[in-house]
């Protein structure tokens, strides 16, 4: 029988992000048609980034460039992380350990992620977190990527 570690090896792509507060649907930081791809490698290395759809560019072409305003609605536009990841059978979740995150809080925390895997569907369930001042669970819906 294949494991659910090995199960979860390979790249997804994200159909769907949503997130209850007291049972009741409320918007998602990226909004609706957010795009993103998590990996998990053979390694025990992962990683994962989101971002809103038609995210606006910067005036400027400089790298490290773009204003105030244009980093502040980047940052707010996008989220990712990466790390160690290990998979409790049992327990039926995944723990991302990790190292880099674009939210400063999360770098070297550890992110609890519950799964429910079918084929090629991979549903992803976050224990509540604080999110525009609710408590929210987070539920993220991939697919494997062909």
């Amino acid at each position: 029988m294949i494991s659910l570690r090995e199960r979860l090896i390979g790249t997804w792509t994200l159909v769907s992000w949503g997130m209850l507060s007291e049972g009741v649907e409320v918007p998602v930081p990226m909004g609706k048609g957010a795009t993103g791809l998590l990996t998990y490698g053979p390694d025990g290395y992962m990683s994962v980034n989101i971002m809103a759809p038609d995210r606006p560019k910067f005036v400027s072409s400089d790298f490290i460039g773009g204003t105030a305003i244009e980093k502040a609605a980047a940052f707010e536009t996008y989220i990712g992380y990466s790390g160690r990841y290990e998979v409790n059978e049992g327990g039926g979740f995944v723990t991302h350990e990790l190292q880099t995150s674009s939210y400063p809080n999360w770098s070297g925390t550890i992110q609890k992620r519950f799964i429910d895997l079918t084929e090629d569907r991979l549903r992803l369930t976050a224990p509540p977190v604080l999110s525009g001042g609710k408590e929210v669970i987070g539920i993220l819906i991939w697919n494997r990527a062909k």
